[in-house]
């Protein structure tokens, strides 16, 4: 986490902070002069002196950690903080030498001279938070020593009160003067004791601090320690707040300054991560202009820089289409790369396995139970449309309850029974549903980022608002998911997200007006060629297709079906996938054949020599030759792993 100053409130903070430091610095300024600062002794003009510097350097410093947007928050505030604290005892500590020897002010005196000692423990306590934040350990592991040293510290803050009137620590006589007594130490060995404790957890986590930043945080801990010696040592003499600070000037530029470095290129990669995720991702809306019989929207806005979640579609062949979204555990970096290889282990088995949606997640699943060593699990749902009739065969994998709107009705959750996340455990079974969608239905599908976004009092939108949303929403997918967006960001109010929002919705307007298009998927075997068959001659009745034209078109669909059942798998079974296409003006229809055995072009054999005696011609070519005299038109193409067969004929009666 990175802290703002774009805040009003850190704003304010920051403004009537450095109003402080400035008006400190004028006022010790001002009485230095004020009283004859120059007729001072030796020794006090270079405290003084070194003070007022000592002040200066930390307004600098102030102004130059509120100008670093990419500091770690935490452990920016205990560095202010000890900023802060080294600048009050220096200004206590110039103080205490203006007013020494002034009678009349023998009460203030004492006040700003208990205030400097108390300073010394909390800079202390101060430099064990920080390094403790600097190292990022988590606070389990510190809050046990974090209270001890805090006791520590409260003890010898508290036990300068009651040196206000016994004066065991020191006195102010009436005179004015200050005088110490040799108890006054204990408060330094307390500080020295926290100091030291420090050192040895720079010590056993030295591996993550670079040699420069070890010999600064060495230097703040030994440096004010030896002058802290000298001045129990030499009264008079006090050097530790200007050594201090200068210490906290090498921190900033060896330590945070590194630090943010460091920050500023992990962000960066993050970004370029997010740049790879949001590529892999559609992004171009509308995805299929030519395409009629659907219209989809998607939509990913990651809680952090990137996300978990993601949604997939793209067409298997050219009358189904599959859509995906899931829900990766986790956030951050290893939920993205979690995700992206779960989007191509999903989308490669359903190109293998287009017919079952549970068999695509048991694949998967076995695929992301391998050296699961994170134990992350993936909630999702698939769903795989057959454009031509609306049939959607569907599974969902733990994951959110689709909505669904039928035409001219309201959108309802379609509540069925889960499969577990994928990834979650071994050799289980996936269920599957199916459903016919009608012209006009909708299709929501969301991940929990949506119905679980908070507003400023904790309280979930939920899948009840989210419906009424959905239901002012419109028919359009992208204003559906436009406008679902903006009236989450109206109920959140501007609270942070927590996590990633995802959504795609699907609208089936169903076949285009002038075609009407089927397709059936069977087992690639001879004994199956009547049910092909007969598949065919139901679509040519609905046209009227003359009785002639309907001998040829079998003709050609028992050859060409009879070849791929032969030779596109052998010895294996696969499955071959017959589509019709009628079109009504003019009266024609279009025929594919498809199979994922092996590539192999039919057309491109010569035709057979049907001029010679059966037995001087080659051995086959002659099925294929006789579909092609038997058709108008065909053609052949080899796209996504597939051998796909076009082929056309004219059904309009020819006049003579």
């Amino acid at each position: 986490m990175t802290i703002s100053i774009s805040s009003k409130r850190i704003r304010a903070h920051a403004f009537l902070t450095t109003f402080l430091f400035v008006a400190a610095i004028v006022l010790s300024i001002f009485f230095f002069v004020y009283w004859e600062g120059t007729s001072l002794p030796p020794t006090r003009i270079i405290n003084i002196t070194g003070d007022i510097f000592c002040m200066v350097l930390g307004l600098v410093l102030f102004l130059c950690c509120g100008s670093n947007e990419q500091w770690d928050t935490a452990n920016l505030k205990v560095f202010l903080m000890m900023v802060s604290a080294c600048f009050i005892s220096a200004f206590t500590d110039g103080a205490s030498w203006l007013l020494d020897g002034k009678g009349e002010y023998r009460a203030l005196n004492i006040l700003v001279t208990t205030v400097f000692y108390s300073t010394t423990p909390v800079l202390a306590y101060l430099f064990w938070r920080y390094v403790v934040t600097f190292l990022n350990i988590a606070k389990e592991k510190t809050h046990k020593w974090n209270i001890f040293f805090l006791i520590i510290m409260l003890a010898s803050v508290f036990s300068l009160i009651p040196n206000l009137f016994l004066g065991y620590y020191f006195d102010v006589d009436p005179t004015g003067t200050y005088h110490r007594h040799p108890l006054f130490s204990i408060p330094v060995i307390f500080s020295f004791f926290t100091l030291t404790m420090t050192l040895l957890l720079i010590v056993l986590a030295r591996r993550k601090f670079k040699n420069g930043q070890l010999i600064v945080l060495f230097s703040y801990a030994l440096i004010p320690m030896l002058s802290a010696l000298v001045s129990i040592l030499y009264y008079g003499i006090s050097f530790s707040a200007p050594v201090i600070m200068m210490v906290f000037m090498l921190m900033y530029c060896l330590l945070n300054v590194e630090q943010s470095r460091s920050r500023t290129v992990a962000e960066n990669e993050l970004k370029v991560a997010a740049a790879i995720q949001e590529a892999v991702l559609p992004r171009t809306f509308p995805p299929y202009p030519s395409r009629k019989e659907f219209a989809i929207h998607a939509s990913m806005q990651p809680a952090k820089e990137v996300g978990g979640d993601f949604y997939d579609f793209f067409l298997i062949d050219d009358d189904h289409l599959a859509m995906v979204i899931a829900d990766v555990s986790g956030k951050g970096i290893p939920a993205s790369l979690y995700m992206m290889v779960t989007k191509a282990l999903i989308k490669t088995q359903t190109m293998a396995s287009p017919d079952s949606t549970s068999a695509v997640f048991e694949k998967v699943n076995t695929l992301l139970c391998e050296n699961n060593s994170l134990e992350m699990f993936v909630t999702a749902w698939i769903g795989i449309l057959t454009i031509p009739t609306g049939e959607l065969i569907y599974s969902n994998a733990g994951h959110e309850y689709p909505a669904i709107r039928r035409k001219d009705g309201k959108f309802e959750l379609l509540k069925e029974k889960h499969s577990p996340p994928l990834a979650a455990m071994e050799d289980i079974p996936f269920r599957q549903g199916k459903m016919t969608l009608e012209k006009g239905d909708i299709l929501y599908v969301y991940s929990d980022g949506v119905p679980e976004a908070e507003n400023a009092e904790a309280q979930l939108l939920g899948t009840d608002k989210m419906l009424e949303i959905l239901n002012c929403a419109g028919t359009e997918p992208s204003d559906i998911d436009q406008y679902v967006r903006e009236r989450i960001e109206a109920f959140s109010g501007g609270t942070d997200q927590f996590d990633d929002i995802t959504m795609l919705c699907f609208r089936y307007d169903g076949p285009q007006e002038d075609q009407k298009t089927s397709a059936l998927t069977i087992d690639a075997e001879v004994k199956n060629l009547p049910e092909v068959k007969a598949f065919i001659d139901g679509k040519l009745e609905e046209t009227g297709c003359p009785e002639e034209k309907k001998k040829e078109i079998d003709l050609a669909v028992e050859e060409i079906f009879v070849n791929i059942a032969n030779y596109a798998y052998a010895p294996e079974r696969g499955k071959a996938t017959v589509k019709t296409e009628l079109q009504m003006a003019p009266r024609r229809i279009h025929i594919t054949f498809s199979d994922q055995g092996r590539k192999y072009d039919p057309l491109s054999r010569k035709d057979p020599d049907v001029s010679l005696p059966a037995e001087k011609r080659e051995i086959g070519g002659l099925g294929v030759f006789l579909a092609k005299k038997s058709m108008d038109e065909i053609t052949y193409e080899y796209k996504d792993g597939k051998n796909i067969l076009h082929m056309m004929k004219d059904l309009e009666e020819v006049e003579e």
